[in-house]
């Protein structure tokens, strides 16, 4: 369960008029750390609009918390490998996707873009 979250940088550009044709976004998860219950996770998050109109960026960290067995295992996996495991991945990228939208949407309405709006929740293909 998300208990915090937090963003410390953001950034939007407006490059050219005009909708565009569509966004692409791209997550990043940058740090795992954290303590107990509560894994820290560092993220990048960038909403690029297609044909170059223009581009949200944000960076932060989310917190969540799980049972201490799974913290330990996240943070390990982490510190020795980069990585984190397919199945609590993909629910941090949604808790991810969802927060960095919401906030890029004040962004947006700032450089006059169309807000980021969160696409469909993310599953695992079988």
């Amino acid at each position: 369960m998300i208990v915090n979250s937090r963003v410390n940088k953001i950034e939007a550009t407006r490059d050219k008029d005009g909708p565009g044709k569509g966004l692409k976004i791209k997550i990043d998860i940058k740090d795992v750390g954290g303590k107990g219950e509560d894994v820290d996770v560092g993220y990048e998050f960038t909403a690029e609009y297609l044909e170059d109109v223009g581009k949200i960026f944000l960076a932060g960290e989310i917190t969540d918390r799980v049972e201490k067995k799974a913290a330990d295992e996240a943070r390990k996996m982490w510190k020795e490998k980069k990585e984190i495991s397919p199945e609590y991945k993909l629910s941090l990228l949604n808790s991810i996707n969802y927060v960095a939208s919401i906030e890029g949407v004040l962004a947006s309405k700032i450089v006059r873009l169309p807000p980021p709006i969160a696409p469909p929740r993310l599953t695992k293909k079988e």
